[in-house]
């Protein structure tokens, strides 16, 4: 069946209109103050300028003898936490703009994107039914956004290009700032908006257009001088001269009038071949239709060549500053990102972020310096830029905690892990977390149970007496070094090095000690109430550790008698996780199905808290009191993730089937979903149990297969050879060598008939 992403509302705000994007550019379309208006958005759309001293108002051990102050936000320990009411620092930028002047009043707008070609077919209806259709895709292998109307109305559009609005309020930080109107030039059908921006800098937003009696195409691109040279754009360093950049982007506007369908040939070709590696077919339509929609998301905003993917991605609107930022956000909000790519069999489009990462090491370093004392230790800020820098203010609390390079160092850990790539392994993995490990034994220290211990750690993001909750020992820090150090220990003997260092550390670290409620959020400290990140949970999901045991069930069950009263959009789908990992399938869709019904916009965004006054959640401001265009991406994409968690998913050596299906499900299906070892595995499921299993082996090593006790196995093949069915294993143990192909054969169990 093809899937389609429809439209069928006139999109009067951003969040509600189709898009499309390459990684590199981003485009949305909706109706603004009456006209046709689409955001052109390019990832170089930083500003990356210092605003305040480049110095934290204490270094950590001051802030460890002042920790009340520092939590009150004295401005002796800390800089000023009220970042987000005031427009102080680097951030992500607004997009530009292309409007197209109306022919009347849209009384109908519909647009259905092909998910698999990401071409949309457009149709407006203006007043006196006249009306303009015609298509729209924004191409996947050059940064051109193309559109093409026909009909009457189409002959009436008037195309103008824009910069920023420096007059609205919306955009008074860039009025603040100094910021220059845009500059604006035709050359016949050729238009060019120039905004500077971040001191020399600039974006080119070019285009051309061509009239025919039929009606008007338009071709749109954008670029941005003085990018890092990390970044490559077609193939060459974007960090041409504007003049250069701006006839580059003159011509590709005119070649892809001239050759549109041989441009659109290899753009459907590009999406079809991304498409057809992965993918899952459910009874459910609503969950069906969101995997759908959030693989199409995954590829307009990840490729091997461009940026990490941002809170907004390639979609920041163009008549306001980027909410939150814009930035990197370094917790469940960037690591969330990544997910659907790894399980999907994409691990490429990981790449970037461990480049660039990388890249920021001597910042980061810098970091852990000034603020710990430390050398050869990176210290990540929570909201970050590109480069390494702090967004918003450099040194403000959420720049100044603990934790964010643990998140990123596990992330670099399951881009090994699922592409087995030893010269990535080599030359920026180790390396990076080596330098995260350092800055923690930089800081630990003993106490009188002899162990290790890491002082005032978080768990994302609990709060108490009016400020998140800061004590030693975080489930989530001990547990991720814990893991980190067992990871290093093995990558050292891959890569032919001296690994028992870790584990000897390891061994003096404070272990996690789980309790009757399971995992706690720090010693002594259980969950005691609602909350969002759920990161005491850390050791089931991404770390991957515990699965289908009595701790696993504990600790889920503990998290859930608290209620959904503090919940965010992701907390939803992220439980859907943890349950599919205890083999809890109903509840694990019913969280997926929340998220759904509750947490997007009309084009599918996602939205923080319940602006659409569902009941799911407590009201707040933070919540029900955001504006509509306030959106993230991280969320929609722990859909796919927790999907793909419910067909298969691994811990340790023991490989999960169709764990987390839903009792009600008869039939569903899945082909080319990956796991830890970069196997990949197709399943079917018919007539309530599972049919058949294919693993696809990408390395060698040995696998024990589990599955649900409603289906037994009967037949076993290796590379279509049938081998003897084990007997008296708790599962089916397999040897995997890389490149061969095991399949598992099943029928329904006799006491299920």
């Amino acid at each position: 069946m093809k899937k389609k992403m429809i439209i069928d509302r006139i999109p009067r705000s951003f969040c509600e209109g189709p898009f499309w994007g390459n990684g590199k550019m981003g485009a949305v379309m909706y109706v603004r103050d009456g006209k046709l208006c689409i955001s052109v958005n390019h990832v170089g759309l930083w500003e990356l300028r210092e605003t305040l001293p480049d110095e934290p108002k204490a270094d950590f051990a001051a802030i460890l003898q002042h920790k009340w102050e520092y939590l009150k936000g004295d401005p002796c320990f800390v800089e000023d936490t009220n970042i987000f009411d005031r427009g102080i620092g680097r951030t992500r930028l607004p997009a530009l703009a292309v409007s197209l002047e109306l022919p009347g009043r849209i009384t109908s707008f519909y647009a259905q994107t092909d998910l698999e070609t990401a071409v949309t077919s457009l149709r407006l209806i203006f007043d006196g039914d006249r009306f303009a259709e015609g298509r729209i895709w924004l191409d996947s292998n050059v940064n051109i956004l193309y559109l093409e109307l026909n009909g009457e109305a189409a002959k009436e559009l008037s195309v103008k290009a824009l910069g920023w609005d420096l007059e609205s309020p919306r955009l008074r930080t860039l009025k603040n700032w100094g910021y220059e109107p845009c500059e604006q030039s035709e050359d016949g059908d050729f238009f060019v908006v120039r905004q500077r921006f971040g001191g020399d800098r600039r974006a080119i937003l070019c285009g051309g257009c061509s009239r025919s009696e039929e009606g008007i195409c338009l071709a749109v691109g954008i670029g941005v001088t003085g990018m890092p040279e990390l970044f490559r754009e077609n193939g060459a360093e974007a960090s041409l001269e504007a003049a250069g950049l701006e006839r580059a982007e003159k011509e590709l506007a005119a070649d892809y009038l001239e050759r549109t369908e041989t441009f659109l040939c290899a753009h459907v070709e590009d999406w079809k071949r991304y498409r057809s590696g992965f993918g899952i077919g459910v009874p459910n339509e609503r969950l069906q239709e969101a995997f759908d929609q959030e693989m199409y998301k995954l590829y307009c905003n990840e490729r091997e060549d461009s940026m990490p993917i941002t809170l907004q991605g390639i979609w920041n609107p163009d008549n306001r500053m980027p909410a939150w930022f814009g930035d990197l956000h370094n917790d469940l909000n960037v690591q969330s990102c990544y997910w659907p790519a790894y399980k999907t069999g994409n691990v490429k489009l990981v790449r970037p972020y461990v480049d660039w990462y990388f890249a920021a090491i001597p910042r980061l370093e810098e970091r852990a310096k000034k603020l710990f004392g430390l050398e050869d230790a990176v210290h990540l800020p929570t909201m970050m830029a590109p480069d390494g820098t702090g967004a918003a203010s450099e040194w403000c609390y959420w720049n100044t905690i603990l934790g964010p390079e643990l998140f990123a160092a596990v992330d670099f850990t399951w881009f090994y892990e699922y592409s087995r790539e030893t010269d990535t392994l080599r030359e920026k993995i180790y390396p990076f977390i080596e330098k995260v490990i350092h800055l923690y034994q930089g800081i630990a220290f003993e106490k009188a149970d002899g162990y290790l211990h890491i002082p005032f750690t978080q768990s994302p993001e609990v709060d108490r007496d009016g400020h998140m909750l800061m004590e030693d020992d975080a489930t989530f820090t001990l547990s991720s070094l814990h893991y980190l150090c067992r990871k290093m220990a093995s990558y050292a003997q891959t890569l032919g090095k001296e690994g028992e260092e870790w584990l000897a550390w390891e061994r003096r670290l404070a272990p996690v000690v789980p309790n009757e409620k399971g995992l706690p959020l720090f010693p002594g400290i259980d969950v005691f109430g609602s909350h969002r990140h759920f990161c005491q949970l850390y050791p089931i999901y991404p770390l991957c550790e515990e699965a289908h045991n009595e701790l696993a069930e504990r600790s889920l069950d503990t998290a859930v008698n608290q209620g959904f009263l503090e919940y965010a959009a992701f907390s939803f789908p992220y439980m859907g996780i943890m349950a599919a990992r205890c083999g809890r399938g109903n509840m694990c869709r019913t969280m997926l199905e929340i998220y759904c019904m509750v947490f997007r916009s009309r084009n599918s965004f996602t939205v923080n808290g319940d602006p659409y006054q569902n009941g799911v959640l407590r009201i707040s401001d933070t919540n029900a009191g955001e504006s509509a265009d306030s959106f993230t991406l991280e969320s929609g994409f722990f859909i796919p993730t927790a999907l793909c968690e419910m067909f298969v998913h691994r811990s340790e050596n023991d490989l999960w089937l169709m764990m987390g299906i839903p009792d009600e499900w008869k039939a569903c299906s899945c082909f080319g979903l990956t796991v830890e070892g970069g196997h990949r595995i197709s399943l079917e499921r018919e007539a309530y149990h599972m049919k058949k299993a294919v693993i696809c082996a990408a390395c060698d090593e040995e696998l024990l297969v589990r599955w649900k006790g409603e289906a037994v196995l009967a037949g076993l093949r290796r590379d279509g050879v049938r081998m003897e069915i084990p007997a008296g294993t708790d599962g089916c143990l397999i040897a995997c060598q890389k490149g061969e192909s095991w399949t598992l054969e099943f029928e329904a169990s006799p006491a299920c008939l």
